[in-house]
């Protein structure tokens, strides 16, 4: 939709590219939106600004951030670097790490920024006495680490680039007169920043166009407002509003399984998909025992269907709600020998030889990153400890430095240093000097050969070791990957390598030429598609999650809409499983089936139930599904079962945590379950044919 727009208003309006601002949620769909356009119109787009909304926000700051005080040398920190200075902040207040953890700081903070809201106002807002006062408190101390560090967090893109266009005029006053069209993806997704950058730009020329599906608005817990696209008609009275209901990507049963579940939110605009593919296979539900089987059948299928039907393993994904849920396919398809590829693992700028070298290409563009400095500066090995590392930044916050900055200024006079550690750090602080100003003279590619070598990073990696080549084999992969700068004149090269990898996402790192099963959130998989889709997990607690059933119909409503992504990913294909047993932190679970599945009439769904499992009529009870399935999930087919051992109240002994007595015995089609709570080690649980276990008195 906004392709084609961008490539009419090119062709038929006389606007040049660079009077368009597109934005989109994901780097890969930016790369395909201009791919596309230039294909159409058959020409460069070069000029056009189209990126991500956090792209743009740093493109923004990083020409005009002067304006409000930011350098354009900023570094943008990643969620690891974010933690790293909250738990500074944190230690800087003087409050319990344990009591009001990081993590939890940096969401409040996050929320806060999305929200316009910076620490002042904030801190105006909180009661006194209370976590948010704490909250408040690590606010100030965590921007006076960022502004320390020459630094902005991934939420700064945003509520900076707000802060410009409200307070530089004339920097608001260029950009609404040159960008003649904005066009906005998933409009449905913007937060309460994102919804004032599009006003803000909009403002004098009026022509907006916002493409989105309030269906789709699944990013309530990053701030997402879905009233930001049913409320686009009151912000913008004279626009045109078209409904595109023709689905060109799943079959008509897959459509209408989607409205079935989609229908039940009240605050949505109403609309039906259809389709010209009127037919197409059923809709199948497949009713298991445990995560276990669960991932045993959805193995057997593809399996069955890549001999059956020539489906390629690249056109099978398996979406689920939480990223736990992972292992179990995982392990079976391992043991199977599926290939896969996991999206939200261990990603490739997460791995530690890559951050490291990152982290020297950091420096050479910003000396105050004091992030990146603790990363680097005994990494090779230099004999600078953690008790000099520590001394240092105390001597730079008394210099009200940054700490390569006290390195470079040490003098005798610093006396908490021994000799040799003042003598290693002013090596690494002239090591680091030497590379910045290489950094302004010559090209990325270059820069990059001569820090792995002048670092010592290199001759480190290579050591004969097969983790060293594997280690090494990834920073050659970095290194390709900064050849493509290659042609930008220094430093310019190095400063958009370094932006363009800060804003690299989980989807945009998916490999298209991979030939596995993805596996995949639903929060991850929005904006794909495929030909096989397999939902797991579609059970009360997990979709819809515990946490949503907390929050009310609000909570319910958002996690329909995530099944609903879901289920309209599915080109031909669609499986929808529920287990009647999980484990859930560790402890097996009865589990219930979806309510959302209760929303589906039989008719539309193709049962596939293990002998002795309650009919669909069982699993639906007056369109929310209860505990009916219970009966089965406490009794499985005997005959799988070895005999019960153990009995709840027996005391029994076991070979390393001693005595105890047994809470809990389940049976298993794998043999007998255990929760034991022991004398001196707490509650454990253990399958007895894995554990050495013995009866020392009956109940």
């Amino acid at each position: 939709m906004l392709t084609h727009r961008i490539a009419y208003v090119i062709a038929t309006r006389r606007v040049r590219p660079d009077e368009i601002c597109a934005v989109t949620f994901t780097n890969k769909a930016a790369r395909e939106m201009r791919a596309r356009v230039e294909q159409l119109i058959g020409d460069s787009i070069r000029g056009m600004w189209l990126g991500t909304f956090h792209s743009l926000g740093a493109r923004l700051l990083r020409r005009e951030g002067e304006a409000i005080g930011i350098p354009p040398g900023y570094t943008i920190y990643n969620e690891a670097d974010r933690l790293s200075a909250i738990r500074n902040a944190i230690r800087a207040e003087g409050i319990d790490e344990k009591r009001l953890t990081p993590s939890r700081a940096a969401h409040a903070i996050s929320a806060a920024k999305n929200e316009l809201l910076d620490a002042r106002d904030f801190q105006a807002r909180v009661t006194p006495n209370t976590m948010d006062e704490q909250i408040a408190r690590i606010y100030w101390a965590y921007e006076r680490e960022l502004d320390a560090a020459a630094a902005l967090d991934f939420d700064d893109l945003l509520l900076r680039a707000v802060t410009l266009f409200r307070e530089a005029d004339s920097v608001r006053e260029y950009y609404q007169d040159r960008f003649l069209h904005l066009f906005v993806d998933e409009y449905q997704d913007t937060n309460k920043a994102q919804y004032e950058l599009v006003k803000v730009l909009g403002a004098k020329h009026r022509n907006v166009t916002v493409v989105g599906d309030d269906d789709q608005a699944v990013y309530g817990f990053r701030g997402a407002d879905v009233r930001n696209i049913l409320s686009f008609e009151h912000d913008f009275p004279d626009a045109r509003k078209v409904i595109l209901e023709q689905n060109y990507r799943s079959t008509q049963p897959i459509l209408d399984i989607a409205h079935a579940v989609i229908r039940n939110n009240s605050q949505r605009a109403e609309k039906k998909l259809w389709t010209e593919q009127s037919i197409g296979e059923p809709v199948r539900l497949i009713s298991v025992y445990d995560e276990r089987e669960e991932a045993l059948a959805v193995g057997s299928e593809i399996e069955n269907l890549i001999g059956r039907e020539g489906v390629t393993l690249a056109e099978c994904a398996v979406l689920y709600r939480t990223n736990a849920q992972s292992r179990a396919f995982e392990e079976v398809f391992l043991r199977r020998g599926i290939p896969y590829q996991l999206v939200g693992g261990l990603r490739f700028y997460d791995r530690k030889e890559v951050k490291d070298v990152l982290a020297y290409l950091r420096l050479c563009v910003n000396p105050r990153d004091a992030v990146s400095f603790a990363r680097v500066v005994n990494t090779p090995r230099r004999k600078i400890g953690d008790r000099s590392v520590a001394e240092l930044e105390k001597l730079a916050r008394k210099k009200g430095l940054a700490p390569l900055e006290a390195a470079q200024r040490l003098d005798e006079g610093d006396q908490a240093l021994g000799p040799a550690a003042m003598a290693a750090l002013r090596s690494f602080a002239n090591l680091m000097e030497r590379l910045s100003s290489d950094a302004q003279r010559v090209p990325l590619p270059v820069l990059l050969e001569r820090v792995l070598d002048e670092t010592g990073y290199r001759e480190m990696l290579q050591d004969g070791t097969q983790e060293g080549v594997e280690r090494w084999a990834n920073v050659l992969e970095l290194a390709g990957l900064a050849g493509e700068y290659s042609d930008v004149p220094p430093p310019d090269g190095l400063v958009q390598f370094l932006e363009n990898v800060a804003l690299v996402s989980d989807v945009d790192s998916m490999r298209d030429e991979v030939q596995g099963v993805t596996l995949i959130t639903l929060h991850q998989v929005k904006g794909l598609e495929f030909g096989v889709v397999f939902i797991a997990g579609m059970e009360e607690g997990l979709l819809p999650h515990s946490r949503a059933l907390e929050e009310g119909d609000a909570g319910i409503d958002e996690e329909r809409r995530l099944t609903y992504v879901g289920i309209t990913r599915a080109r031909r294909r669609l499986y929808l499983l529920h287990a009647f047993r999980r484990h859930t932190y560790g402890t097996p679970q009865l589990a219930e089936a979806s309510r959302f599945l209760g929303e589906i009439p039989g008719e539309m769904l193709e049962v596939q139930l293990r002998p002795g499992a309650p009919s669909l009529g069982d699993i639906r009870a007056s369109g929310t599904v209860r505990r009916a399935i219970v009966g089965y999930a406490t009794r499985p087919n005997p005959v799988e079962l070895a005999p019960q051992r153990f009995s709840e109240g027996m005391r029994i002994g076991h070979q390393r945590y001693g005595e105890g007595t047994v809470l809990k015995s389940t049976m298993t089609r794998g043999g007998e379950e255990l929760v034991i709570k022991f004398d001196d080690h707490g509650v454990k649980i253990f399958a007895v044919a894995d554990a050495t276990l013995w009866p020392i008195t009956d109940p």
